[in-house]
């Protein structure tokens, strides 16, 4: 299995003087999105290349699932429907990037199960798959969610000309997405990693697992990163059964999957006090006592995983739940000269990355304290170019504030 890029047409039919791809533009740090700003997002969307598989993860935290959060960001801010296009393009590209399930590779459970590889099959060797598949799936859903939002292209065709046969109107098209997500869901996720008596994410329990990772590896309660990719399915599909209307049932156990994960996480956190604010102090995984702390390149998923929780208004988690996680980033993390270390802890472990910037998944933060914005748009400034991820996240947060003060509902 190779990774390939699918040209952009634009880049076909261009003049060679034009194949300069524009940068991303963020003007200024305060008031609502501009016009300009969404038009350089925009043209650099455009010429961004859509992968075709998962390699390295490509369609999980890569490339590709950075720029398809970024787009549904900016699509909530906008309602833009040719960002939604450029959306659809991506999604559509992970669906039809899935494991075939006759001519596909065979995975660990010796079958062509319906998920997306991240390896290359080497002699017909079995490949690894698991957690990953629920980033993947809580992409794709975001863009039927935002397809369904919008009743005003229900019955709209989507100018793309269909090419993947998965459905001609915009509504057609999402509904497709969701059935396909579901047969994922059901034929894989739910029978290896959530324990029908509690409804926790556990490891795959099987000798067939352990021989494509390692031995002991099976069995036990999955990393909260981990968990939170898992979330984002789940979530996310229970978002557009409720749009539906079509599944309660499908609905209750999604959501009640979720539930299980966030209240997990909040039991395992220990609370701390440190310069007379309320901090939270957490593990890689579920642990008692807290020995592997986390750090900042997986506690982003942490953060954007409750965060998105928070936000739906459904799982029991209020503003003071979160209020800590910022606390933490303002109050043990960052260093004296502004650089954050990279564990919630404060510690610097000998193989550590030095202190530095954290990236967008941690914006968050910022509504639970609003001073926390200026810092973290100053550390991602270098990265607005050319990073999606973190342009979205700036522009988004900005919308939000901006809408908060004038006493508008934001997204």
């Amino acid at each position: 299995m190779k990774l390939v890029y699918v040209t952009p047409i634009a880049l076909l039919l261009a003049p060679l003087a034009a194949l300069a791809v524009d940068s991303l533009v963020v003007e200024k740090l305060e008031g609502p999105v501009t016009a300009t700003e969404i038009q350089a997002f925009k043209n650099y969307m455009r010429n961004l290349p859509v992968p075709t598989s998962n390699l390295r993860n490509e369609m999980v935290y890569g490339g590709g699932g950075a720029a398809i959060e970024a787009l549904g960001c900016m699509v909530e801010i906008t309602s833009d429907q040719e960002l939604l296009d450029l959306m659809i393009a991506f999604a559509d590209a992970m669906l039809a990037g899935r494991n075939d399930p006759t001519t596909g590779a065979i995975i660990w459970t010796g079958e062509r199960e319906l998920v997306w590889p991240n390896q290359e099959t080497q002699d017909g060797k079995p490949l690894y798959s698991g957690t990953e598949n629920g980033d993947v799936i809580g992409h794709v859903a975001y863009a039927a969610e935002l397809i369904l939002k919008n009743e005003r292209l229900s019955n709209v065709k989507v100018g793309d000309g269909d090419p993947h046969r998965f459905g001609a109107t915009y509504r057609e098209r999402a509904v497709r997405y969701v059935r396909e997500l579901d047969r994922t869901t059901d034929s894989f996720i739910l029978k290896w990693l959530v324990r029908p008596d509690t409804l926790r994410y556990y490891s795959i329990n099987s000798p067939l697992f352990e021989a494509v990772t390692k031995s002991g590896v099976g069995n036990l309660p999955v990393p909260w990163n981990q968990q939170m990719m898992l979330n984002n399915g789940f979530q996310r599909l229970a978002e557009c059964h409720t749009l539906l209307g079509d599944d309660a049932d499908r609905v209750k156990l999604y959501e009640a999957i979720v539930k299980a994960s966030v209240d997990w996480f909040f039991s395992n956190v220990q609370r701390l006090t440190v310069k007379e604010h309320v901090c939270y102090k957490w593990t890689y995984v579920a642990e008692e006592p807290l020995r592997h702390i986390e750090d900042a390149g997986h506690g982003r998923e942490d953060i954007a995983g409750l965060y998105r929780a928070y936000r739906s208004g459904r799982y029991g988690i209020t503003a003071a739940m979160m209020e800590p996680f910022a606390n933490t980033v303002l109050y043990v993390m960052r260093t004296p000269e502004g650089k954050f270390v990279p564990r919630v802890d404060g510690t610097l472990n000998p193989k550590d990355h030095p202190p530095g910037g954290l990236g967008g998944k941690w914006m968050g933060l910022c509504e639970f304290a609003p001073e926390l914005f200026p810092i973290l748009y100053e550390m991602n400034r270098s990265r607005i170019k050319s990073s999606p991820e973190a342009t979205a996240a700036i522009l988004w947060h900005r919308h939000r504030r901006a809408a908060s003060a004038k006493g508008q509902a934001a997204p």
